[in-house]
Formats: structure tokens, sequence, C-alpha cells
């Protein structure tokens, strides 16, 4: 087994190993800490069923099915959930607008998701050009790298999280294609949450900045305008290009990361019929602190 970084702060490609297959004494242990150390690791020319996906997500924690999107789930795996733009029948076959903002998993749950995993199986391509690049960012090295002025602004302080905000933010840019949350889901299902601005890693002890432009709705203590702000500059600090990291999706890549320490999102520079389809785990956190 092989590691090499691809940027100075997040993300590392690991090589020489068959995740389809059980792991060697010490191999996940290893995995384990590079996963720590860099945020992201990328898995390439990988081989994997639902099934086999799901068996290495549980190595990492219990497997969850985030909120209001079961009818994606992989018919007899339902914790593993489609990512797609295909249409059949007249639906869509998977989550068709994930990731449109800056976000981490499972946010505006009180609980938030620790790691998620994405499997390639078709990435949409033509002449030779491959779309749907998705970024990550290291919000550990924002944090480090945040004037000290802003830390000592965002030091103890909590922001709102809701999915609901996102759904809003994506009717609002004219992308919503799933299917609508109702007011009813919205407090009973997800209802918005709290967490530190700046979050400590549960392995690491390093500290995150944890707000982002889906999920977080306003900062606790200050009023709209003023919390809409700095949200604004938080995460426009987190998507500066020296904390980001940009992936050129190749069918059979397997691809982990961490949602304290990192922030992602999607891009989406194509349509059908060029099609896009990934396989989503989604691994169980801790309570933030």
């Amino acid at each position: 087994m092989r590691c090499r970084a691809l940027t100075p702060h997040v993300a590392a490609e690991v090589t020489g190993i068959d995740l389809s297959q059980p792991l060697a004494p010490g191999v996940f242990a290893e995995l384990s800490r590079l996963l720590t150390d860099h945020g992201v690791l990328v898995f390439p020319n990988q081989s994997l069923t639902a099934q086999a996906q799901l068996a290495f997500s549980r190595l990492l924690g219990e497997v969850k099915m985030p909120p209001l999107l079961s009818e994606y789930a992989v018919d007899g795996c339902p914790q593993v959930l489609r990512v797609s733009n295909i249409i059949e029948n007249g639906r869509h076959i998977g989550n068709p607008d994930a990731g449109l903002f800056w976000h981490s998993d499972g946010a505006y749950e009180k609980v938030p998701s620790m790691y998620s995993l994405l499997y390639a199986i078709e990435v949409p391509s033509q002449d030779g050009r491959i779309y749907g690049d998705t970024l990550w960012s290291s919000t550990a090295a924002a944090w480090d790298a945040l004037p000290d002025e802003l830390k000592r602004t965002v030091q103890g302080r909590r922001a709102r999280h809701s999915l609901r905000h996102q759904y809003e933010k994506k009717k609002a840019a004219n992308f919503l294609k799933r299917a609508d949350m109702s007011k009813d889901q919205a407090v009973s299902i997800v209802p918005e949450v709290t967490h530190p601005i700046a979050r400590t890693h549960p392995v690491s002890g390093r500290r995150c900045l944890f707000v982002n432009e889906g999920h977080t709705l306003a900062i606790e203590g200050m009023d709209e305008e003023q919390g809409a702000a700095l949200v604004a500059q938080l995460t426009s600090w987190c998507a500066r290009p020296e904390f980001v990291y940009r992936h050129r999706w190749q069918v059979g890549d397997l691809v982990v990361w961490d949602n304290c320490s990192t922030q992602h999102r999607a891009t989406f520079d194509y349509e059908l019929p060029l099609r896009r389809l990934m396989h989503r785990t989604t691994v169980e956190g801790t309570p933030t602190f």
C-alpha cells in the first residue's frame, strides 16, 4: 500500500489496495491514521459492489441513512444511496442535486456525519474531457490560517444549521430537483440545530471551522445581517484555493472523507445525455464540541 499527498493541506491518493477484499491486520489502522491526517483519501481502480462498499464503510463506524433520501437507495442495500442525474421511467434514480453548495454532510443534524464514501460507477465525459469534478476544502487548515481577530470573534460562538435552509437556497437558484420538504418534515425530521463554529476534531483534537454555505442559517447572538456577513466571510475563507483539492473522477474511484476536517461541493457542468452515477454511504459521527 502506498500513499501520496495530493495537496499540502488536504487529500491523498492510496494505491496498492483492493477494498473489495478483507484487509490485512494493521491495514485498516493505517488507513484510519491517513484519513485523520489528510481528511480525504482517494482509492483509484476499485471494483466494488454496493455490498462491498457497505462492508468497508462499516469498518469506519455505524452506517446511517440520511433523512428524506430513502427513495434513492440501492435495491437490497438500503444504506447505499445513488447520486445520479439519470432518469428512468420519468424519475431520477438517484439524488440529482447533491452538493450544489459547499457543505459538510449531516451538519444539519444534532450528531453530524463523521465520514462519507462516494464510489464512481459512471462518470460524465465527452471528447476526452471529464465533467462533474468534486472539490474538498480543509476546514482544519482554514482555521489554522484564520486571522487572530476572526478567531477571537468566533471563539465560543455557535451557528444554526438547517436542511430546510439548503432546500430554500436550491429553490432560489432554480436547482431543487428532488421532492420538496414539507413544513412538517422540517419540524419533525430535520429541525434546526446548533454547533460550535470552531469545532474540535474528535480524533486529532485539531480545531476546524464548522460553518458552510449550504446549511448554516445564522450565528447565535448576532442579528441577521451581522450573522449572514460573518457566515459569508468564513465560507469564502474556507474556499480559498490553498485549502482546496479538486478531484477529477474516473470510473472505479472511491473517495472517503472526514466531514469534520473538510467540507465539499460538486460541480454541475454536465447534463444528459452525459450520465453520472455514484454510490454513497455515510457513517455516523459523534456530538460536536
